[in-house]
């Protein structure tokens, strides 16, 4: 008797196998993607972060921005909604601040980082880059959605976004 090939049945049972596998690694696989993200977000803010420093590290930039610091409290120096340029929309942050924000932008490359990751976030999703000062007069970097939810991403990372 000569063998022609594989049965239907044994087909099935492998094609059963291979979707049974798959099931088990699928939601692993998802949470790879979804942690390689958000790790793609901390790098975004980390650049931003440097590029702060950067431009306060520029005399005339910092003396632009020095008003607005508040040694009390965390301080907004300008925000820019993802993918788009960082303006000067602080609070307390004068329009004459050009230097600070165009340090800013020549260093993140013209425009914010766009985010990677999406979903995991109540309604509020994030849609916002904020670069700000805290009472240590170290820059800070949050994601927003709004004014009131903000997901700090530099120099340490919250627990709602890890």
């Amino acid at each position: 008797m000569k063998n022609k090939g594989f049965s239907l049945v044994e087909l099935i049972i492998v094609i059963a196998i291979m979707a049974i596998l798959a099931a088990a690694i699928a939601p692993a696989l998802i949470r790879y993607i979804d942690k390689s993200r958000r790790s793609d977000d901390v790098a975004s803010a980390e650049t931003i972060n440097t590029a702060t420093q950067a431009a306060l590290a520029n005399e005339e930039a910092y003396d632009e921005i020095q008003p607005a610091m508040d040694p009390s409290k965390t301080v907004t120096l300008a925000k820019a909604t993802c993918g788009s340029a960082f303006s000067n929309t602080g609070s307390g942050v004068s329009n004459s601040a050009k230097t600070f924000i165009s340090e800013i932008n020549s260093s993140c490359g013209g425009a914010s980082p766009k985010l990677k990751y999406k979903k995991g976030f109540n309604s509020k999703k994030p849609d916002t880059w904020v670069i700000g000062v805290n009472e240590a007069g170290k820059p800070v970097v949050w994601l927003g959605s709004g004014a009131a939810t903000q997901w700090e991403l530099q120099p340490d990372i919250c627990k709602e976004y890890k």
